[in-house]
């Protein structure tokens, strides 16, 4: 079974208007969670980041930079502002449309995927496509019906533990010392550890 995994940062909390920084996608294979060599850290290589031009979507769309965002970027460790700032590589609407659907493509059949807040990166994906006029387009590979909450699964599985977002590892050094908050890449890897730990739980398998 495959599940992609993506994750938005923004520079602003209005989901119909917010200026976009990148998004994060990984495509999992549910095999390879219950296999031998099951996803690790270094698996953060293949986690795949499109960084938006904030200037273009601010040009041409009319999208917000929210100034009390900024200010929140601005009191992040240097790892993690740095996703911030503009590089000659980023890439506009019109690129990351084309780009992630290519993304998609590559996946093939993805049976589920998830996001840490339905109401907020779903829209945020379904926004960047539709002022394209290219809706239909992402709701070929993922449709609405197929989107997942991973917090409401790690709550379901775990009872609703006060720490959602728990470590994935049972090496919490080396977990302290390559996470880096804030940044989408990590945080999709890091929902793709926690689900794996509780399937391979759920399988009597270690790691």
């Amino acid at each position: 079974m495959k599940h992609l995994f993506l994750d938005f940062e923004t520079l602003g909390q209005n989901v119909h208007n917010c200026a976009i920084i990148d998004v994060s996608v990984f495509c999992a294979d549910t095999d390879i969670m219950l296999s031998n060599n099951p996803y690790t850290t270094q698996n953060i290589r293949a986690v795949k980041k499109f960084k938006l031009s904030v200037k273009d979507q601010v040009d041409n769309y009319g999208w917000i930079v929210y100034k009390e965002t900024v200010k929140f970027w601005d009191s992040l460790p240097e790892a993690a502002k740095k996703n911030i700032k503009p590089l000659k590589t980023d890439i506009t609407v019109d690129q990351f449309v084309n780009d992630f659907t290519n993304y998609l493509i590559d996946c093939s059949k993805i049976n589920y995927w998830w996001t840490r807040s339905n109401a907020f990166d779903p829209i945020l994906l379904w926004r960047l496509f539709e002022v394209k006029n290219k809706y239909h387009h992402v709701n070929e590979y993922l449709p609405h019906w197929k989107v997942r909450d991973i917090r409401t699964f790690i709550d379901a599985k775990l009872d609703f533990p006060k720490k959602n977002g728990f470590i994935p590892i049972d090496d919490e050094d080396h977990w302290n010392s390559v996470f880096v908050e804030h940044d989408s890449s990590w945080d999709v890897l890091a929902d793709v550890l926690r689900m794996q730990k509780i399937i391979r739980i759920e399988n009597n398998l270690e790691g």
